[in-house]
């Protein structure tokens, strides 16, 4: 697929190239170093934080100071997608990340609680790890299903949650990590028919619609990025509309568009 001109290690397109792919109305990704308005940074992601995930659950909303503390730890892994109106900056998505090590062995992937300490990126962040962790990608209601051109290197227009991951898995793979996994949430095991017994978590997970893709919004999503489901488990996180489950999914390369 053709990309636009890049840097060495950079995610970002070539200057030259901005006025073919992208003009100042469209959607800006960068990273918290990136950030230039830094005292406004927490308060756009805590904006964000809020509107996106207002559901009702500790694991699902982080709080103000563990989104302070990932900024604090790990700037590199704090991503952010942004909108200008006039001399407004609009925040419309973000997405947070950190390292840590893993050797493959599935025994070891538990629960988003378990891995991420409930979502305290602090306490578990390895500044040598070999694997990028992708924490979660927000974004506003309002922009959620909105296309946009953007800064990246994809020409075409995406929305802000593809252009999050793809952004975050660029930076993840330019550090020199061996994979990324995330744990996905399954939003809408909670709507299967259950018959007596609710269907297990191996077999939604396994769902597919006639057209080949996968049931679960979430899950489709990340196989539309290139992501693999490696392992469903029953109990994730509190999160009411996913039954407590998720399921574990591997990235092994980079997003180059579809």
């Amino acid at each position: 697929m053709k990309t636009l001109t890049t840097h060495p290690l950079s995610n970002v397109v070539d200057p030259l190239d901005l006025n073919k792919s992208w003009n100042k109305n469209g959607l800006k990704i960068e990273n918290a170093n990136e950030f230039k308005m830094k005292g406004i940074l927490s308060k756009k992601l805590i904006e964000i934080e809020k509107l996106a995930w207002n559901a009702g659950s500790e694991d699902l909303l982080a709080s103000e100071e563990k989104i302070q503390k990932r900024v604090e730890v790990f700037p590199e892994g704090v991503s952010i997608a942004t909108l200008k109106k006039g001399r407004e900056i609009v925040p419309v998505g973000s997405q947070f990340c950190f390292l840590f090590d893993w050797d493959g062995d599935l025994n070891k992937l538990t629960s988003w609680d378990h891995l991420t300490n409930h979502g305290n990126i602090d306490v578990v962040h390895n500044v040598a790890g070999n694997t990028g962790f992708l924490v979660g990608v927000g974004v506003v209601p309002e922009f959620r299903n909105q296309r946009s051109t953007h800064n990246l290197r994809f020409i075409g227009e995406y929305k802000a949650s593809e252009l999050l991951i793809a952004f975050t898995l660029d930076s993840l793979f330019d550090k020199g990590v061996k994979q990324v996994i995330a744990n996905a949430r399954i939003p809408f095991y909670h709507l299967m028919p259950g018959w007596g017994t609710p269907m297990c978590v191996d077999e939604y997970c396994k769902l597919r619609e006639a057209n080949g893709k996968l049931f679960d919004p979430v899950l489709r999503f990340h196989e539309r990025m290139g992501a693999k489901v490696i392992k469903p488990v029953a109990y994730s996180m509190d999160d009411p509309e996913s039954l407590n489950g998720g399921a574990w999914v591997l990235y092994e390369r980079r997003f180059e568009g579809y």
